[in-house]
């Protein structure tokens, strides 16, 4: 394919794109619904694409929503009113924002609440709960968490909006289970992994089979996209990943929220505290960075913040001094 074959073929592409977003903000019927979300599926270019003409719309809906104080000359030769004085856009301008925004936006989660069923489900502060998918897929999620769910003809598409999940997986070769967290993109066929989104970086934990991951959509598809298996983990950020052995004690410490309970094994008290406040309505605070990097130990349930305190306490020169509002101050004993 020549040059110019495939910048006509990335017009072809991005020109359809923009006339599915136009249609489904025009109000498209359950079938157009499920053709361009099995357009979007059929290629990874095509998912680029979306997002990109998605985030021009949407770019385009605050301008129309903050126009600026000066309007060029030519602002409007691409665009036309309908009845009550919306705007809509012609696939050129259109094409022409979303080259422009997609620096910022092909990263994006591609429509999925515009494309077929999508189904949200998510825990509040403290509690867990376990999904089962229509294929017997199981999804569990611990505190603070969410995830989005399409099942697709030809996928399995998940998104980790925030927190962490462990999924246990229904095989089937012909239905890819795939995730996106954060900057990660996991693929797996049959197997269990825990996925855990952080401040900066996205944690996977493998217990079960084999799990393909990478920063981009098509390439998580790739034969040679690396790859980790049962007993091994992952640390993905913005740019990088970087596998990780993990012995047995790690793997349980990491697994064992689904029972309810928190494993310390050398861990800071930082380290600790966060833990805790995963569970908590007021959190935990080291007043002291002095004894952050203290070393603790045990075993406790995920609500027995005060007996964690209490073995601290007995063990370090620390005093927990509680709050009016909940929040618990750690600081050195005088």
């Amino acid at each position: 394919m020549t040059a110019t074959d495939a910048a006509l073929e990335r017009q072809a592409i991005d020109d359809r794109a923009s006339a599915f977003v136009v249609r489904l903000q025009e109000g498209a019927s359950p079938s157009e619904r499920q053709a361009i979300a099995d357009w979007i599926e059929a290629d990874p270019r095509h998912a680029v694409a979306f997002a990109r003409m998605e985030a021009a719309w949407e770019a385009g809906d605050r301008l129309r929503a903050c126009p600026p104080p000066i309007e060029a000359p030519h602002a409007t030769a691409h665009a036309t009113a309908d009845i009550g004085g919306r705007l809509r856009v012609s696939r050129r301008t259109l094409v022409g924002a979303g080259l422009a925004a997609s620096v910022a936006t092909v990263g994006a989660t591609v429509a999925w609440r515009y494309v077929g069923d999508v189904d949200l489900h998510h825990t509040r502060l403290g509690e867990r709960r376990v999904i089962t998918l229509a294929d017997g897929s199981r999804i569990h999620l611990n505190t603070a968490s969410a995830v989005e769910v399409a099942m697709r003809k030809h996928s399995r598409r998940i998104r980790l909006v925030k927190g962490e999940a462990l999924f246990e997986v229904a095989h089937d070769p012909s239905r890819p289970f795939l995730v996106d967290a954060g900057a990660a993109r996991l693929r797996a066929v049959g197997t269990a992994f825990n996925v855990r989104i952080r401040d900066t970086v996205v944690e996977l934990t493998v217990t079960e089979g084999v799990v393909a991951v990478a920063e981009d959509a098509a390439d998580v598809h790739r034969p040679d996209a690396p790859k980790i298996a049962a007993g091994g983990g992952a640390v993905i950020g913005s740019g990088a990943m970087a596998p990780t052995a993990l012995n047995a004690t790690v793997l349980r410490q990491r697994t064992a929220w689904q029972d309810g309970v928190i494993e310390l094994d050398g861990e800071t008290l930082a380290q600790a505290v966060e833990e805790f406040n995963r569970y908590r309505q007021a959190p935990i605070i080291v007043g002291d960075p002095r004894l952050a990097n203290l070393r603790v130990g045990g075993r406790f349930e995920v609500d027995e913040a005060e007996k964690f305190l209490t073995a601290v306490e007995g063990s370090f020169p620390v005093d927990a001094i509680p709050a009016d509002d909940g929040s618990i101050l750690l600081v050195s004993r005088s």
